[in-house]
């Protein structure tokens, strides 16, 4: 079966089946779609840590098994992002991580969501607006705080939720 560009551009995942059956050249925007959950965190750890072993990764991100821990490097290797060195480590050979990333910010060695640091500004607003409010008598302008305060409850929950699924 043939395919040309055209074709990629229709069918994205044909690309995909294609480099992963081998037989042509990987490229990091096919790679990025076929890694999820427990590789997702296997890619990340070998990009934080830098050459990793197999048994490293398995006790580091507390994987059953260290053939769990294979079982998702190979899948790394086969979609082209990490390598297997001639001494047994796996390094990484394509970062994806803007893709795979999308909506998180790298600080440092930390991975954060993007939506935190809103949050963060909000909730300062709050306490500020409530420390400023706090020495005067309650009236009707305090419904505009609880609504304000439940808004930010709701903002926290999204960002732990997104927070949470990048380490599941």
């Amino acid at each position: 079966m043939s395919f040309d560009l055209v074709d990629y551009e229709r069918n994205p995942r044909s690309l995909t089946e294609l480099t992963a059956n081998g037989r042509g050249t990987n490229t990091s925007k096919a790679s990025a779609p076929a890694i999820k959950g427990n590789t997702t965190r296997v890619y990340l750890f070998v990009l934080k840590n830098g050459p990793c072993e197999l048994r490293e990764v398995q006790r580091a991100l507390k994987l059953s098994t260290p053939s769990l821990a294979f079982y998702h490097l190979s899948r790394l290797v086969e979609s082209g992002v990490v390598s297997r060195t001639e001494d047994g480590r796996y390094v990484v050979v394509a970062d994806i991580s803007a893709d795979l990333l999308d909506g998180y910010v790298k600080f440092g060695r930390q991975i954060i969501p993007q939506f935190f640091f809103l949050t963060l500004i909000f909730t300062a607003i709050l306490a500020y607006y409530v420390y400023l409010v706090w020495r005067l008598p309650l009236d009707t302008d305090d419904i505009v705080t609880i609504v304000y305060s439940l808004s930010i409850i709701v903002l926290w929950y999204q960002t732990i939720k997104i927070w949470r699924r990048l380490s599941s």
